[in-house]
């Protein structure tokens, strides 16, 4: 049996970042968070996920607009829609996965161009702005974007909420993950 290490490795890293994200969700639950544990926080998810990765997602936050689609008389959160003008990415809550093109060739390590054919030959994507040492990774900024406003509910920012009929949560559903 052969033994594989870095799946072992990422297994570890992902149960460390989530145990950072449930101490400082703790923290915040009993009103004993301080500017110091929310810099840790950061500092600890920067640590692990890489700085470039954390930074752009909370750029995220402040740049673009969180959609939350429902079920009616149903609290649970079905998808979440990040967008800013026409571009948009939907991504689910509590699952790490994301149609974007980092999260295809960086954590899925697909080739690039499986799933967006479309572009341009010669035209730069959106893979060229991001360093080195950011090729490899455990997820993509739109879904540590939204496990940061789900965590830290920001105030003041562009949240909307969105009821869907079941169909409809459905459909919705299987568009994120067809290819």
């Amino acid at each position: 049996m052969e033994f594989d290490l870095e799946n072992l490795a990422n297994s570890f890293v992902q149960q460390l970042v989530d145990q950072i994200f449930e101490n400082y969700k703790n923290q915040v639950e009993s009103n004993s968070a301080t500017r110091e544990d929310r810099g840790k926080f950061f500092c600890d998810l920067s640590s692990l996920l890489g700085r470039e990765l954390v930074s752009r997602a909370l750029h995220l936050l402040d740049e673009h607009s969180f959609t939350y689609f429902y079920l009616k008389n149903n609290p649970h959160i079905y998808a979440v829609e990040i967008s800013k003008g026409t571009e948009y990415f939907r991504v689910i809550p509590k699952v790490n996965y994301c149609k974007c093109e980092f999260f295809q060739c960086y954590v899925l390590k697909l080739p690039r161009g499986v799933l967006y054919q479309d572009l341009p030959s010669g035209q730069a994507g959106i893979l060229e702005d991001w360093s080195e040492e950011s090729r490899e990774s455990l997820t993509c900024h739109h879904v540590l974007a939204l496990r940061f406003h789900l965590l830290l509910k920001p105030k003041g920012r562009k949240t909307s909420e969105q009821v869907l009929k079941r169909e409809e949560i459905k459909e919705l559903q299987r568009e994120i993950f067809r290819d």
